[in-house]
């Protein structure tokens, strides 16, 4: 899903450096179409951010896209009239300059922080997306078409129809070999609440690796109009985890400040992802449930009032290899934010399987601890 990300954000910066080189190619009177391509980089731009949120590739590609949309506003007025052209002013041609050095700036830094991918089908695992609509004080049903999704939870397990079942085939190895015993059975589910400085999407090669190994995972990402984290438009969906991620690095203080907070709207989440899983599952399982730094202080509360319902617990931060924790496997999701936190891009995963394996042995010994019990 990164991948389709980046193919937005490199389309429309392809789209808009069109946009802007046409000006150059002006032979002999003519009709002006290329100009459509201005507002059509604009709105490409706006539902990227919609889809994905905003950082500084959907927000660099918007502001590129919206400084071309109005300098081509005169174009636009006379291509709509079909009114021809001979020549473009000294003024547009500079602005043409300007934003095309800025489109292809945009598209080589693009390209030097392209994510890195896993493919569910190679790794054996599927992937399904739950879409609930309510309130923590209301509660949540299934979100129905044209209603406004609240809840997005994604389900992660092996998919048993998958090639790779096939213990001689090779597509995908990994680092570490972990013996695990496939959680099939559905009595024990693992549930994933992130740090509200990434969402599942930021995590998502570690869910898929702990995935690959047999365990049924979930991970809730909750926009509800009664959680507030800023009280303001920052909250939305698009704006939340750029916000905090930025008053992260750069206000780190204010950041740690509002830990109260977190904790609190983390406990609902909580309390909200194992009634909605339980539920599903008719009180038939019992939970292990992970999370990062932001949700320690909640989830070590939660599984002291409602021991009868977890297996264990474990948080990403206790892993001290793990150097960007709080903000999910960036080194592939975000390279951009890993170098800004110290860190690279990496390829291999190393550090997202070494957390997969610690993972892993914690749910196991706590599966094998509650069979002891």
């Amino acid at each position: 899903m990164k991948g389709m990300k980046f193919y937005g954000e490199l389309i429309t910066f392809i789209l808009l450096f069109i946009t802007n080189f046409r000006v150059f190619f002006v032979r002999h009177t003519k009709t002006d179409p290329l100009a459509s391509l201005a507002p059509i980089s604009f709105c490409i731009a706006i539902l990227q951010v919609i889809a994905w949120g905003f950082d500084l590739f959907t927000g660099l590609a918007l502001f590129i896209s919206f400084l071309v949309l109005l300098s081509n506003f005169h174009a636009l007025f006379r291509y709509s009239e079909n009114l021809y052209i001979d020549h473009y002013s000294p003024l547009m041609k500079f602005w043409a300059i300007f934003t095309s050095i800025l489109s292809v700036f945009a598209i080589i830094f693009n390209l030097l922080f392209y994510p890195v991918e896993l493919n569910n089908h190679k790794l054996g695992i599927k992937e399904t997306l739950i879409n609930k609509t309510g309130t923590f004080r209301t509660g949540f049903e299934d979100a129905k078409p044209f209603s406004f999704t609240k809840v997005f939870i994604t389900e992660f397990k092996k998919n048993p129809l998958s090639q790779l079942q096939n213990p001689n085939n090779k597509n995908f190895t990994n680092t570490y070999q972990i013996n695990t015993t496939e959680n099939t059975d559905n009595k024990n589910i693992v549930i994933f609440i992130s740090d509200k400085r990434a969402d599942t999407q930021y995590y998502k090669p570690f869910l898929q690796l702990l995935a690959k190994e047999g365990h049924t995972i979930y991970s809730a990402d909750f926009f509800c109009n009664d959680s507030k984290w800023f009280h303001n438009i920052a909250d939305s969906k698009p704006f939340r985890r750029f916000f905090l991620c930025a008053q992260s690095v750069l206000t780190p203080q204010q950041f740690n400040s509002q830990r109260e907070l977190y904790t609190y709207n983390i406990s609902q989440e909580l309390k909200a992802i194992t009634n909605i899983l339980s539920q599903k599952y008719q009180n038939k399982c019992k939970f292990f449930i992970i999370t990062d730094v932001m949700g320690k202080t909640a989830l070590s509360d939660f599984e002291k009032s409602n021991s009868e319902k977890i297996i264990g617990t474990f948080c990403l931060d206790s892993v001290s290899e793990y150097k960007t924790a709080g903000y999910g496997c960036v080194e592939q999701t975000d390279p951009f934010l890993a170098k800004i936190l110290g860190t690279k891009k990496e390829s291999d995963l190393f550090i997202t399987k070494y957390l997969v394996l610690r993972t892993n042995q914690a749910i196991q010994n706590a599966i094998n601890q509650a069979e002891k019990n």
